[in-house]
């Protein structure tokens, strides 16, 4: 209801309440998600006028206190009938849902038939550039790499799945230890170079993210980042074919997980319909994870990580940090 009338240009509710509401958690945000907005920023520092990837996901303190109900009425102005997509899944009537949604949003200005996937502008330009935050009061330090990765049409994209599967994620709470499976993990866990590790993979219309972003000892950075850089880069050159099964099952149980339960089933089919045009089977999704070869694995990586700039941004005790053109050696190998 609350969307409907922010689109319909009927704003309820306190704004002033809101905005403090969302000031106060972007103030508490976690050093993981500061460094995510700031490696977003500083990769697309450079991009088109309109591209939105270069600002912060939940806003900044000024941005949000700029904010003011002529403000959200006046997007919600600009947003057509075509670039809302409503689903509903569970139980209901469809002509019931029909009805409650032509009061809702029935008001919308048209723009097209409501069937095209937004067309893409101009392409983000993605930036091999670096962010450092040091506070030497800090023992710990969070950082974010990020390699630029495939939009949700490109085929790149299920290899780059896979990829941070292989990749995984490690967390010293988790009670696995140095029984974790990835081989990066393993590492991590053994040499206890970092409290915390995790691969992401994030696409968007016309560009991506691939990379890490982790938690660290301040006198282990160094140690974390010889760790890290190796396993991005071997994913180029090949890996195991365990590692590559495991991988392909990990995915398909993250498939599996993403469609557990009514909201979760609407949200997906939601986001497939705004980016891909289409609500994807599962059967099909399946298929194509069970499709990647090692082939796909090793040219996917070799378009994205060998010999590519990367972003990075980290904040706190980052003394031992390497420098960008340490780790930009350090993504591919010199082999004879």
């Amino acid at each position: 209801a609350a969307a409907s009338s922010a689109l319909t240009g009927n704003v309820a509710g306190d704004v002033e309440a809101a905005k403090a509401y969302q000031i106060s958690k972007v103030a508490n945000s976690s050093y993981e998600t500061q460094m995510m907005d700031q490696v977003h920023f500083t990769a697309y520092q450079n991009s088109p006028s309109g591209n939105s990837l270069a600002n912060a996901l939940e806003g900044t303190a000024d941005s949000i206190s700029s904010l003011s109900a002529s403000s959200v009425s006046s997007l919600g102005a600009n947003v057509f009938g075509s670039d809302v997509c409503v689903v509903c899944t569970g139980s209901g009537e469809h002509d019931k849902l029909v009805e409650e949604v032509d009061n809702a949003l029935g008001s919308l200005k048209s723009a097209g038939s409501g069937k095209e996937v937004a067309a893409v502008g101009e392409k983000a330009a993605f930036i091999g550039s670096d962010i450092r935050i040091r506070y030497d009061s800090h023992d710990t330090a969070t950082i974010a790499l990020a390699f630029e990765g495939a939009s949700w049409t490109d085929p790149k994209a299920m290899p780059l799945a896979l990829m941070s599967t292989i990749l995984g994620s490690f967390n010293v709470s988790s009670g696995l230890g140095k029984d974790v499976s990835p081989a990066l993990c393993q590492e991590v866990a053994i040499n206890g170079v970092a409290s915390s590790v995790a691969a992401f993979n994030l696409s968007y219309s016309d560009t991506g993210l691939f990379g890490m972003v982790a938690t660290a000892p301040d006198n282990k950075l160094d140690d974390l980042m010889w760790y890290a850089m190796p396993n991005f880069v071997r994913l180029a050159h090949g890996i195991s074919e365990e590692e590559l099964v495991r991988a392909k099952i990990t995915l398909k149980a993250r498939i599996l997980s993403s469609l557990d339960g009514d909201i979760a089933t609407g949200e997906e089919m939601a986001r497939q319909m705004q980016t891909i045009g289409r609500v994807m089977p599962l059967a099909e999704m399946l298929a194509r994870v069970d499709a990647l070869t090692m082939d796909d694995v090793k040219a996917t990586a070799n378009d994205v990580i060998n010999d590519q700039d990367h972003a990075l941004a980290a904040i706190g005790g980052i003394h031992e940090l390497p420098d960008y053109n340490w780790i930009r050696r350090h993504s591919y190998m010199l082999r004879y």
